[in-house]
């Protein structure tokens, strides 16, 4: 439970030192409350942790009341407007934008319309998504289903038979993904084989068709800790700000996926990569100002020192790269062949060009993360399901079309102009007369273009300890994230 937090004992939770007047709960207004609490598994908190609703709605009128039913309603609405868990506990690099809720004005509006669950109801997201999965999590607890298990073993793949590959099948036809789940004995066929690659990219897995340990464990996941994922998922909504931006840039972490969103809903769908293990990319929310077109790469100290002997012992190569010495006393460029290597002050960029490390646009919303969205030179990763490998930045697929819908709606800008600014080798820097917020998140279930929900893999391994939060056993805080920049190494 949150360190603050008011505590059960007994019938209900023992509040924080009584209020001189606490307001007065009509009969009408607890039964509202009562409803509101009986309903608190379908966001995927426990009622338990408030109060118990049948013995809440058992007591006489009066003060005594009066304070249990205001301290059941804080407790409860500070968890729906902001979350149970603090995020900062188990990511000091969190950062994500929330707005402030005033729970007493709150209150005071349920008391006077008489309807507490509404009022709390209201301060719930209310984005779709968060909805889509308060929806699976109810058809999940009240129509369980526990998957098929596929037993251990060595790796399946093609041409393979046997109960192993009988149970793979029975499993991806529950799932949906074979219309029939076919005969006792068959071999591992061409269609199994493309059901468990859409499985696979389903979950943001390799899609190599073969039957292996990543795989296998996400198909053996067990019903309840979908429910725990779900519980998860609903709870990282809960830390956001309710109004995203009316236009806005959506990047989730873990689904590999940046979205372009405009009047409530998605508008462009890029593939993106990610952070390694060693530089996770960050959650946080910031503001985009301005684009960089033909970006100049200042490399940094940790990457630029393996550059720098580059370019003292192959400068040809170097500089053919695109690679140049800068002074750091008169913020010259100096010969690789003239440097003074052994008392100057040097530092590289790299000029833009087809090996340009930022590609031809940058995205910048200026944040003490130094984390950027940005092209990359390396497009062949994009064909791979799973993409954590940037040095902390988001690189992003086709980001000219990316670069334009930024543009569309500044004055001055077409996409002719645009592609005629590309082609260039200069570098230009576009301020936006719109702003456009930026919000990098990591979410494990997401809603389908369907309504429905699917999970993806928890390639940070985030969602244990979120859960674990969820139920009171805050793990040790999480290292930071190496919050190293594009600019810098990316």
């Amino acid at each position: 439970m949150r360190q603050g937090a008011v505590l059960l004992c007994g019938l209900f939770l023992l509040a924080a030192p009584a209020r001189a007047q606490e307001p007065v709960w009509s009969d009408r207004a607890i039964d509202s409350l009562v409803y509101a609490l009986s309903e608190a598994w379908t966001h995927g908190l426990d009622p338990r942790d408030y109060g118990d609703p049948a013995r809440l709605s058992a007591l006489d009128a009066g003060t005594e009341r009066d304070r249990i039913a205001s301290d059941i309603f804080r407790a409860y609405a500070r968890d729906l407007a902001f979350g149970r868990v603090d995020p900062r506990r188990l990511d000091p690099d969190w950062t994500a934008a929330v707005v402030d809720q005033d729970i007493e004005a709150w209150l005071a509006r349920a008391l006077e319309s008489e309807a507490a669950h509404e009022a709390l109801e209201a301060l719930a997201p209310g984005h779709p998504d968060y909805q889509a999965l308060r929806q699976e999590l109810i058809y999940r607890l009240t129509l369980p289903e526990s998957p098929i298990p596929v037993p251990d073993g060595p790796p399946l793949a093609r041409g393979d038979r046997g109960p192993r590959v009988d149970a793979l099948r029975a499993r991806l036809h529950q799932l949906g993904l074979l219309e029939v789940p076919g005969r006792r004995g068959a071999a591992f066929d061409a269609r199994l084989e493309t059901a468990l690659m859409r499985f696979q990219a389903r979950m943001r897995l390799a899609a190599d068709g073969r039957l292996g340990p990543a795989t296998l464990a996400e198909l053996n996941t067990p019903a309840e800790w979908r429910i725990d994922q779900l519980r998860a998922n609903l709870e990282r909504w809960r830390w956001l700000t309710h109004d995203l931006g009316e236009r806005h840039v959506r990047v989730n972490i873990a689904d590999y996926r940046l979205e372009s969103w405009s009047g409530g809903a998605p508008v462009r769908e890029h593939e993106i990569q990610i952070g390694a293990g060693y530089s996770r990319t960050p959650v946080f929310s910031d503001t985009m100002r301005y684009i960089e077109i033909n970006p100049v790469w200042y490399a940094g100290a940790g990457l630029g020192s393996s550059l720098m002997n580059q370019m003292r012992y192959r400068p040809a190569a170097a500089l053919s790269d695109g690679y140049r010495l800068v002074s750091l006393d008169t913020g010259g460029v100096v010969s690789p062949y003239d440097a003074d290597w052994a008392r100057g002050r040097y530092r590289l960029i790299q000029l833009p060009g087809p090996s340009n490390a930022m590609g031809e646009v940058k995205f910048m919303f200026p944040n003490r993360h130094n984390v950027y969205i940005h092209d990359t030179p390396h497009r062949d990763a994009f064909a791979d399901a799973q993409r954590d490998n940037s040095a902390g930045c988001v690189r992003v697929k086709d980001p000219a079309d990316l670069a334009w819908w930024v543009l569309e709606n500044e004055p001055g800008w077409t996409r002719l102009r645009l592609q005629e600014v590309m082609a260039t080798d200069e570098t230009t820097r576009v301020w936006l007369d719109r702003p456009i917020p930026v919000h990098i998140l990591y979410f494990t279930a997401v809603a389908d273009r369907f309504g429905g929900v699917r999970f993806v893999h928890d390639v940070y391994g985030r969602d244990r300890a979120l859960v674990a939060a969820l139920d009171g056993r805050y793990p040790e805080p999480a290292p930071a994230a190496t919050g190293l920049s594009s600019a810098a190494l990316d």
